[in-house]
């Protein structure tokens, strides 16, 4: 089981566990129908998954942009998302990127 990490919600591991399943870079809203299609009415919605995987998962270097020069919504996971969801190990401390900025 992964992590419990504060800033996650539930739509999150839906999300990794997709890309993780399919391999593939996805866009937000294939991600979403399939999410749909898998768990019906509790599955986010298209525009929930696109802000979830700007935002959060790809601050915190979870999934990002492989065609980013070509159709920059496509996502994939990265390593870090991958040991997420499969390095028993893990602690949440890893999966919070360091986004304090201080000045000099």
């Amino acid at each position: 089981m992964p992590p419990l990490v504060p800033w996650m919600t539930g739509a999150d591991g839906y999300i990794l566990r997709l890309l993780d399943e399919t391999g593939v870079a996805m866009p937000p809203k294939a991600i979403a129908l399939n999410l749909r299609a898998e768990h019906g009415a509790s599955a986010p919605s298209e525009k929930h998954v696109g802000r979830r995987l700007r935002e959060e998962l790809s601050t915190h270097g979870l999934v990002y942009q492989p065609f980013q020069d070509e159709a920059r919504a496509y996502y994939a996971l990265t390593d870090l998302g991958s040991r997420y969801l499969h390095d028993s190990n893990a602690e949440p401390a890893e999966f919070v990127a360091d986004t304090d900025i201080s000045e000099e």
